[in-house]
């Protein structure tokens, strides 16, 4: 029988500092198998970059069939091969070439049609090119691949990594395995690009052909197309990072031109890139942040991962932050970090987590994550125990799911990975560091308390007992949070949140403190489609942020309407136009406001806003939980309720 635990894909990045040692090979293939458990073995590789001033190139290529007919491609196309190796893996040949130039142009052109020739029968694919960058890839784990390439004994200035889940192409050739690169640049990919289609033509348009069908090859592609137009790589990342328009505008002209080389849809990327004079490291997180992926940040190294344990396997210690939905994080060997993906002063207010006491009951440093409950239902069963303590979590995944109702005490050091405490009733959890995603899902009871941060989609569907986090919270946090006669959920954050908070709420109640952010400690669309509970956060909040609000260029749309057709004076149209749906609804009256509640509010459903202190009920209310709180995560935080709030709620 096969057990299967379908997930998403991996990915890495490391790039070194100026004066840093070379990053080792073993670290990077330690790093991306600890998340193995995403990917499957349908595929996996890995690109080193050693940043080089030679003017030799390395042509690395599949080919089913004798290496010798390749290379009279490449030599028939004008190229002087100086140098070859081949291996097979099955009857597959990984040709690989050494060659000299005249110019970079023409070997682009060379490449380009090779490709289209040998890509047409499915006969063989170029699929690494360059002066720094060597790729190392196939069909297997990521440990199977290192293996076959030996890329424990490597080491490199740069390092990608993947593991792969397929969703848009097969998994049995090594053609569609990551990374994907073009000429210097190589990309690592997790998730699904909507706007694939809209991405060809634009490269097709500007002569390209012959893919081999993924959205990873094409964004690799659109990286190396907009440079050579002469664009920044800032300015190359914002267009495909494609950003929302209603809180970070792109230039119009630009926006316009590249309209159909922006990325939609969900997904986390990683892109290497070699200049010529330096090496750059860049990561992208969707819009809406559907796909996971942290940044961190020592003394030697930048990292991009997708789940935290990767990087605190590397240093336990490192500074580690959340990119923003929308965002990227720009580093460069000798340039350092260009753009941090989040507001440099916020960065500080991300936790780092402890690993370690002096008692405890299961070191879980050497337990997989599918035993690890059945370590601790040992415990519970056979020494009667309602209080165990785990050290060393390292991105143990569902800890907790499988005995809700046990009545248990949880203590777990570390870094806890995704669905821990999902479907819990009674048992509480400390956990004395990081979670990661879709914590405390369905959560019906019982107690979380989080020391450190907790990542995207904590208490989803979350319906009865508390949730304390003393950090900070990510992208989705207490969505469908609902309340049924007695029971409800309390979810309390002592620092900031991303975008989406509260979103589709159906009950129950969640304060964001904020305490040590400097301004708003929250993101956008809060309370988008919210039907009933209430959000509380401390300070004033830009009414623009709550809920899927038309943007402005309507509103101003919507308002010269009213003003034609003499449903507000003109004295008022100048007053309102350039304010958010919300300033304007508070303005309105009589038929103007009724006719923008049934064209907007019907639709999407904005929530009611208010910024005031508490009333003497809502202090009642939240007093004892405040002071639950207070006991388990530690501070002075009723203190705090004394202030004013923006409360977010619907009638």
């Amino acid at each position: 029988m096969m057990i299967y635990y379908p997930s998403g894909c991996g990915v890495l990045g490391v790039l070194r500092k100026a004066n840093a040692p070379k990053i080792k090979g073993k670290d990077i293939v330690n790093a991306i198998d600890i998340i193995s458990y995403r990917g499957s073995d349908k595929g996996a590789g890995y690109a080193v970059f050693n940043l080089s001033e030679n003017n030799y190139y390395f042509i690395k290529a599949f080919y089913t069939g004798d290496s010798e007919e390749i290379k009279n491609f490449l030599e028939n196309q004008g190229l002087r091969i100086v140098n070859e190796n081949e291996k097979y893996v099955g009857d597959i040949c990984d040709c690989n070439f050494e060659v000299s130039i005249g110019n970079v142009a023409n070997l682009k052109k060379v490449v380009r049609n090779v490709n289209e020739l040998l890509w047409d029968n499915r006969r063989g694919r170029i699929y690494s090119v360059g002066k720094s960058l060597s790729v190392f890839k196939g069909v297997g784990y990521p440990k199977d691949i290192a293996k076959e390439y030996n890329i424990h004994e490597i080491e490199g200035d740069m390092w990608l990594a993947h593991t792969r889940q397929p969703t848009n192409s097969p998994g049995h050739y090594p053609y569609w395995s990551h990374p994907f690169s073009s000429f210097d640049i190589a990309i690592v990919h997790n998730g699904d690009v909507s706007s694939f289609g809209a991405n060809v033509e634009f490269l097709q348009s500007r002569g390209w052909g012959g893919f081999v069908g993924t959205d990873s090859e094409v964004m690799a592609f659109l990286f190396e197309e907009l440079l050579s137009e002469g664009l920044s790589i800032e300015e190359v990342t914002k267009i495909i990072a494609n950003p929302s328009r209603r809180f970070n505008e792109l230039n119009f002209e630009k926006d316009y031109i590249y309209r159909n080389a922006r990325l939609d849809g969900p997904f986390t990327a990683i892109i290497g890139y070699d200049s010529k004079t330096d090496l750059y490291m860049v990561g992208i997180a969707d819009r809406s942040k559907f796909r996971p992926v942290l940044i961190g940040e020592d003394d030697n190294y930048y990292y991009i991962a997708s789940e935290e344990n990767q990087i605190r396997l590397m240093n336990p210690s490192a500074k580690v932050w959340t990119l923003e939905p929308g965002e990227y994080f720009i580093a460069s060997l000798k340039r350092g970090v260009i753009r941090y993906g989040r507001e440099t002063s916020r960065i500080s207010s991300f936790s780092i987590p402890s690993f370690h006491t002096n008692n405890y009951d299961i070191d879980a440093r050497n337990i997989g994550y599918k035993d690890l409950n059945k370590k601790i239902m040992e415990i519970i069963k056979e020494k009667n125990k309602r209080e165990i303590t785990i050290v060393n979590v390292l991105g143990h995944r569902f800890i907790g799911i499988s005995f809700p109702r046990a009545n248990v005490r949880l203590n777990l050091y570390g870094v806890v990975g995704n669905s821990m405490a999902n479907l819990n009733e009674n048992n509480e959890f400390y956990v004395y560091g990081n979670v990661a995603d879709d914590c405390c899902d369905t959560m019906q009871g019982g107690k979380v308390v989080i020391k450190g941060d907790a990542r995207d989609v904590l208490g989803q569907a979350f319906q009865a007992g508390y949730i304390f986090v003393k950090g900070n919270v990510g992208n989705r946090v207490g969505i469908q949070m609902r309340e049924y006669k007695d029971k409800k959920p309390y979810l309390i954050v002592g620092g900031m949140a991303d975008d989406y908070l509260g979103e589709y709420m159906a009950g129950g109640t969640i304060v964001i403190f904020g305490n040590g952010i400097n301004g708003e400690p929250v993101g956008n669309f809060i309370g988008t489609g919210m039907v009933r509970g209430k959000i509380y956060i401390r300070g004033k909040v830009n009414s623009g942020k709550i809920g899927l609000q038309p943007n402005k260029y309507e509103m101003e749309r919507f308002l010269r309407a009213l003003y034609l057709d003499e449903m507000i004076s003109n004295e008022e149209y100048e007053e309102l136009k350039g304010k958010s749906y919300i300033e304007v609804m508070e303005k309105l009256k009589g038929e103007a406001k009724e006719y923008a509640k049934r064209l907007f509010e019907e639709k999407v459903g904005i929530p009611n806003y208010e910024y005031r202190e508490l009333t003497e009920e809502e202090f009642k209310e939240l007093e004892p939980v405040i002071k639950l709180y207070e006991n388990d995560i530690g501070g002075k935080y009723l203190e705090l309720l004394k202030e004013k709030y923006s409360i977010i709620y619907r009638d």
